[in-house]
């Protein structure tokens, strides 16, 4: 029998992808969740959802779309590709920021047809660009990620990178792309967000990287992490930081300005979530993010399997 014969599909999903899923697939039950422990944040004001919210009638400056936790194969991160790509067909998105964890269990490029551009596939023929941080199940058995690094799919330039969105400077967006596993280089990698964030004219500043540094699910928050990057967040003024690591979706009240996500719902297996004063909105469910980028503001939403927003915000401008 051909190689190719064995990824047969189970349910619509191939062999290959069901078996990883088994591998990592527990019942959220199992996972207790945990009390975000944030610091004391600006009460919620223009962040609070707003599920009657009316979008304006003028196209974005820019639209993209988010995910994370992704790279299983299962049943559920094509449902999540399948919602992805009827919300393109009536509001299309030209890139997609993936937070990490992007092919499990040990990141192997091998794993990369299966994992992630078959189940992508009707986004990636739209020219759809996917940019992707590094998780820490993507470092394991990858050079330390620089496989990863090297795929062109994922479009990554180095372990951090950054990159701009817009027509013109007045109107654009500047991403910052960062490694958050623990051996990542932290001296150098600080030092250059520092200047970069520093230097950057973009109205607009959004970081991704894979943990969280503020979350009640069950890994929960990570002081060291936001001693190393939230006051860098809060010097420059950095609107919005998204990540995923617990799988799951949480949306905090700005917190020294920034607006931080967990959007891990991409379609590794679900856990439990608590919440904390500063939680604005809490769901472990499949999903993916959509944002809308105006001068004024940035309009996010929640996306479940089915199409439909279960948390909508808005995110205005630091003065």
């Amino acid at each position: 029998m051909k190689r190719r014969q064995l990824l047969l599909t189970l349910f619509g999903v191939p062999v290959v992808g069901s078996l990883i899923y088994g591998l990592f697939a527990k019942s959220k039950n199992q996972y207790e969740p945990v009390l975000a422990n944030s610091p004391a944040s600006n009460p919620p004001t223009s962040t609070e959802s707003q599920p009657t919210f009316t979008d304006p009638s003028e196209e974005p400056l820019v639209r993209f779309a988010a995910i994370a936790d992704t790279g299983v194969g299962s049943k559920d991160q094509y449902a999540v590709a399948n919602a992805m790509l009827q919300t393109y067909q009536q509001k299309p998105f030209p890139f997609v920021l993936m937070a990490g964890d992007n092919i499990y269990p040990y990141g192997e490029i091998s794993l990369a047809k299966p994992l992630f551009e078959e189940p992508y596939a009707q986004l990636l023929s739209r020219d759809i660009k996917f940019y992707a941080a590094l998780g820490n199940h993507d470092i394991i058995k990858t050079n330390n990620g620089l496989d990863q690094i090297n795929y062109p799919l994922f479009n990554m330039s180095d372990r951090y990178y950054s990159f701009t969105k817009g027509n013109t400077a007045e109107e654009s967006i500047e991403f910052f792309a960062i490694d958050t596993n623990e051996n990542a280089p932290w001296l150098e990698q600080l030092a250059w967000l520092d200047r970069q964030l520093a230097n950057s004219t973009a109205p607009w500043k959004i970081v991704f990287g894979h943990h969280p540094l503020y979350s009640s699910g069950r890994h929960g928050s990570n002081p060291k992490l936001a001693a190393k990057l939230a006051p860098i967040f809060a010097k420059h003024k950095v609107s919005l930081y998204l990540c995923g690591h617990d799988h799951g979706y949480e949306r905090f009240v700005p917190i020294n300005g920034t607006t931080y996500i967990v959007n891990g719902g991409g379609g590794a297996p679900l856990y439990s979530f608590g919440k904390s004063p500063q939680t604005a909105f809490v769901s472990s469910q499949f999903s993916f993010m959509t944002f809308d980028v105006y001068q004024d503001k940035i309009i996010t939403k929640a996306i479940a399997t089915d199409g439909k927003v279960f948390d909508r915000a808005i995110i205005t401008k630091i003065n």
